[in-house]
């Protein structure tokens, strides 16, 4: 049987793609606008199931807490990618920026991971 996650993930990609098909053939061409329409399609690909079920108040299978930070962390590193490729020819005294924006992203990434199974885990303990 087919989740009701799996359902609207599906949704999700079709409606992107479709919109991303409409984009190439429709949208500017302008190097900022496509880069923003690029992630938007990041965010949304990724985080786009979790938003809507969230959204919605559908805890089922993850809880809604857990799918806003999900959304959170996905928004916040597509957005420091982004900013992190604009500037990538500035230079923190003997690092790139955009290497700087990598770290911070993986650092993010690595709590958001903790935060998790810590959660997971007092959750399996009960109260």
């Amino acid at each position: 049987m087919v989740s009701r996650d799996s359902k609207v993930q599906v949704g999700v990609v079709v409606a992107t793609m479709a919109l991303a098909t409409l984009w190439v053939r429709f949208g500017t061409t302008g190097t900022v606008t496509s880069g923003l329409f690029v992630a938007a399609c990041y965010v949304f690909l990724f985080a786009g199931s979790h938003a809507y079920l969230a959204t919605r108040g559908d805890g089922e299978d993850v809880p809604v807490a857990a799918r806003w930070r999900f959304v959170a962390v996905v928004s916040f590193a597509v957005a420091a990618v982004v900013v992190g490729n604009s500037y990538s020819g500035v230079e923190l005294g003997n690092w790139q920026f955009s290497t700087a924006v990598w770290a911070l992203v993986a650092v993010v990434f690595g709590a958001y991971v903790a935060y998790e199974a810590r959660d997971g885990y007092r959750a399996s303990r009960g109260p």
